[in-house]
């Protein structure tokens, strides 16, 4: 019996870490995502190590009618990198039609906190691994993902436009969807030309 409705059987930690692949868009389904099944997958990332247990992660959840939202916002993103204040319509057009690729898409930003007490780059830290959770959590459950870090996702309005917090910055975008067809199948260089041992003085 699946843990989630309509889900496979999560797999195992190990087989997750392995099986874990970068989804293109064009290979997912339009399929939407439960929202039980993206809290589960939010709640996974909420576990992630901070140091001085800041939790500096932040995310907003686009799905439906809402990842227009997003577009619009990337789309003047893109303008002010060019210098300009409004977004192309032509740009914001492939924006929309890009957003609607994916089911459902997270902006992801580092909060640090008031007085911080940490540098910034542990809170960064503490953020990559809660996104390496999602997707990890999202593999296991038959979801597909990737994390985009270009210009548009990291841009200050952008996290201005979306709401977060005073301080906050962009971390990018990770969107995800169940995967059309075979996974893709990867392959890792041996572990042994990356590792030294020392086991005398």
């Amino acid at each position: 019996m699946s843990v989630l409705p309509d889900l496979p059987e999560p797999l195992d930690l190990l087989t997750t870490i392995h099986a874990r692949r970068t989804v293109d868009l064009a290979r997912l389904r339009p399929d939407p995502i439960p929202r039980e099944t993206l809290l589960t997958l939010l709640e996974a990332a909420n576990w992630a190590p901070s140091h001085g247990r800041t939790e500096p992660w932040r995310f907003v959840v686009f799905t439906g009618e809402g990842r227009m939202r997003l577009a619009e916002v990337l789309a003047t993103s893109l303008a002010r990198l060019k210098g300009e204040e409004q977004a192309d319509p032509d740009v914001l057009r492939t924006q929309r039609e890009r957003q609607r690729l994916a089911p459902v898409w997270l902006a992801v930003a580092v909060q640090p906190a008031e007085k911080p007490r940490m540098p910034l780059y542990e809170d960064q830290w503490a953020v990559a691994c809660a996104v390496q959770t999602l997707m990890l959590a999202a593999r296991s459950l038959g979801i597909g993902s990737k994390w985009i870090t270009n210009a548009a996702s990291l841009h200050e309005h952008t996290a201005q436009a979306l709401g977060f917090g005073e301080g906050a910055s962009m971390m990018g975008l990770v969107y995800l969807g169940f995967v059309d067809g075979e996974w893709p199948v990867g392959e890792r260089r041996p572990m042994g030309d990356k590792v030294r041992w020392v086991e005398e003085t």
